[in-house]
C-alpha cells in the first residue's frame, strides 16, 4: 500500500509539472520571492506538490482496489491534471476580475 501512495504521488507530481509547462509555454518557472504582496512564489515546485496530494487523495480514498497498477496510475494522472484545472479556473477569474477593474479605471479616467 505504501509504495503504490509512492507512486500516485510520483505520477502526481509528474502531471503537474507537464501541466505547468503547458501553461508556461514550456518554461520552468522557478521560486521566487514577492515584494507586493509579500511572500514567497513557488512556481514549479507548487504545481508538483499540488498534483502529488491530488493523486495521493484520490488513490487512497477512491480506488477500490488498490493493487492495481493500471488504475493507480490512471486515477493519479486524472486527479493531478483536476488539481491544475481548479486552480487554472481560479487563475482566470482572478485575472478577468483585474481586467473588468482596469476597465472600471479607465472609463474613469477619461471622463
Amino acid at each position: 500500500m505504501f509504495n503504490l501512495i509512492w507512486i500516485s504521488a510520483a505520477v502526481g507530481g509528474i502531471t503537474g509539472i507537464i501541466s505547468h509547462l503547458i501553461r508556461n509555454g514550456r518554461i520552468l518557472v522557478f521560486p521566487k520571492l514577492r515584494k507586493r504582496p509579500r511572500g514567497i512564489y513557488l512556481g514549479f515546485i507548487a504545481d508538483i506538490l499540488i498534483g502529488a496530494v491530488a493523486a495521493i487523495f484520490a488513490t487512497t480514498y477512491l480506488v477500490p482496489n488498490p493493487e492495481d497498477l493500471k488504475a493507480v496510475i490512471g486515477i493519479s494522472i486524472l486527479a493531478g491534471m483536476s488539481a491544475e484545472s481548479i486552480l487554472l479556473t481560479k487563475e482566470m477569474k482572478q485575472s478577468e476580475e483585474k481586467g473588468k477593474a482596469l476597465t472600471r479605471i479607465n472609463e474613469r479616467l477619461l471622463k
